[in-house]
């Protein structure tokens, strides 16, 4: 996966994040499955220090970016743009809004965003790469 179409698809996925954001702020109703809260917690809104989680987000998003610097694989390519324009997206909002804005609420779950969704689709494909090279590996040894 080239640098350039990389780029694009981080920006695509960035931006219609923060867009949906924005247009679900601008709305005054809740209808159907939006409902925004100010997530002011990690995972699920659970309770983290701040002092603990801003260095250790950071040092997170840089070390996943490095690894996408040096991924050769397209499947982690892919699975690391989602994950880190997930992560940064998030990481926009705690710096200027204080928490991370929610608004998908399908009442069976916690409330998230689109952010949540790339963060946990990214890491999903990672787990399955990384299954799939540990199974070629035990297969070619054989």
């Amino acid at each position: 996966m080239r640098v350039r179409f990389s780029t694009l698809v981080f920006a695509f996925l960035f931006f219609s994040d923060q867009i949906t954001k924005i247009l679900v702020d601008l709305s005054s109703n809740t209808f159907l499955f939006i409902n925004p809260i100010c997530n002011s917690g990690i995972v699920w809104g659970a309770p983290i220090m701040p002092a603990l989680f801003y260095p250790l987000w950071l040092a997170l998003l840089l070390f996943l970016t490095r690894l996408l610097t040096k991924a050769v694989d397209n499947r982690n390519k892919v699975a690391l743009i989602l994950i880190l324009a997930g992560g940064f997206s998030n990481m926009l909002d705690r710096v200027f809004y204080g928490c991370v804005r929610d608004f998908i609420d399908l009442k069976i779950w916690p409330v998230f965003n689109l952010a949540d969704i790339y963060i946990t689709i990214g890491v999903l494909f990672l787990i399955l790469n990384v299954l799939r090279n540990y199974k070629s590996k035990i297969t070619n040894s054989k």
